[in-house]
């Protein structure tokens, strides 16, 4: 019997049979993981907590073919404060979606598991922008996989003041309207993701630069992430937040 002990996020979870769920774990040593919690839609089940998105706990999981049977959960933080707040629990949707979208099974990947549970724990508090958080994981999450983004000056010329921006996908930076053209990127929205993406995350709870330049540069950044990884349903920021 296989039995392995590692923390990890639940990211998403399934009805399975009558009474059992399979539940997808972010692993920092196993990257994306999935396990069958047996029994657990009980009402009297010790272990309910561990079958809901966001739970961070030390799971043991009993390896036996492709599908692990989880045993034991030992919760660490339940982020139950995000599901309060409409923004918080639809940027917490995103980032789960995100991992699953960008994690692989057998992948570890420590430190985008740090930023991911350090994000939660963000969401979770009344201090910080909720889209800012969002904004800052997402650039964290391309910095990660190797495609660090560019948005202090032109990205060919070096140029730091331009009358238009635009933005070039394949390289992965703002570029100048003399250089070259892609996606139209607006001088305050430029400025936005330089300022988050340079600002660590402890010190984003005192950043602010109002409500709607903060969406205009979400919708842009979600634009360049769906063109890199692929279509997320979650990303369309919905209308009433």
């Amino acid at each position: 019997m296989n039995e392995i002990v590692t923390d990890a996020v639940v990211l998403k979870a399934m009805d399975f049979k009558d009474n059992d769920k399979i539940i997808t774990l972010f692993s920092p040593s196993l990257g994306k993981v999935s396990g069958v919690l047996k029994g657990v839609k009980k009402a009297t089940a010790k272990l309910k907590f561990a079958g809901e998105p966001f739970c961070f706990a030390e799971f043991t999981l009993v390896k036996k073919g492709e599908l692990a049977t989880i045993v034991n959960c030992v919760e660490k933080e339940g982020f139950f404060e995000i599901r309060k707040d409409i923004t918080a629990f639809y940027c917490g949707c995103v980032v789960l979606e995100i991992i699953s979208k960008i994690i692989s099974e057998n992948q570890p990947n420590p430190m985008l598991f740090v930023s991911a549970v350090k994000t939660l724990m963000a969401l979770s508090s009344e201090e910080y922008d909720k889209i800012a958080v969002l904004i800052k994981f997402m650039l964290t999450a391309f910095q990660n996989f190797g495609m660090k983004l560019r948005f202090d000056s032109c990205s060919m010329c070096g140029r730091k003041n331009a009358v238009h921006w635009f933005f070039d996908v394949e390289s992965g930076g703002a570029v100048c309207s003399e250089c070259s053209q892609g996606l139209p990127l607006e001088e305050n929205v430029r400025k936005v993701l330089y300022i988050i993406d340079g600002t660590d995350l402890t010190r984003l709870s005192s950043y602010s630069c109002g409500e709607v330049l903060l969406k205009k540069s979400l919708d842009f950044l979600s634009d360049v992430f769906v063109r890199v990884f692929g279509y997320l349903k979650s990303l369309p920021l919905p209308a009433e937040l």
